[in-house]
């Protein structure tokens, strides 16, 4: 029996929506997300843009791109989270985006998000760690780069290993 949009909306509407079980309904449920990402009701498009990200779908990324453009705040800090249960490929250009978002706690979740997917937007980093009006964003921004710069210097020792053991072979 085909999902309805009542269903999913009645699910998605309470306080703790149960998102495991609303992941369950699978990608049945991406077409009515899609709609609901663009709710006046911030709320609920928070949570639909939120859900998307757990269904994980190639359309999934479509609903990344308007809830990263949602004119509510929330809805783009949900978007900003749940980017973590995408891939970095997924995920990349719409985190990038908000990186440059006028609300502090957009930018925050971007950022924490590009430190899960490990991705690498090393310019717009670089610029909230020097230029970001919110002191914590910055020290965040700096702290992302020195984990960065870790893991390129830990990546090239072990491709230099490599190469040094081929050549004894």
């Amino acid at each position: 029996m085909p999902i309805t949009m009542q269903q999913i909306l009645a699910r998605l509407d309470t306080d703790e929506p149960e998102y495991a079980a609303l992941a369950a309904l699978g990608p049945e449920a991406i077409p009515h997300l899609k709609v609901l990402v663009r709710s006046d009701d911030p709320g609920i498009a928070a949570k639909a843009a939120y859900l998307a990200t757990l269904i994980n779908t190639d359309e999934s990324a479509d609903i990344m791109e308007a809830a990263s453009a949602s004119p509510h705040e929330t809805v783009r800090v949900a978007a900003a989270a749940g980017m973590r249960n995408l891939t970095a490929a997924k995920a990349g250009p719409w985190v990038e985006r908000l990186l440059d978002d006028s609300d502090p706690g957009v930018r925050k979740q971007a950022l924490q998000t590009i430190s899960a997917l490990d991705l690498n937007v090393d310019p717009k980093v670089a610029k909230i760690s020097t230029s970001d009006p919110e002191k914590e964003l910055r020290v965040m921004a700096k702290n992302l780069q020195k984990a960065s710069d870790t893991t390129s210097s830990v990546k090239t020792t072990k491709k230099a290993a490599k190469k040094t053991k081929a050549r004894k072979k």
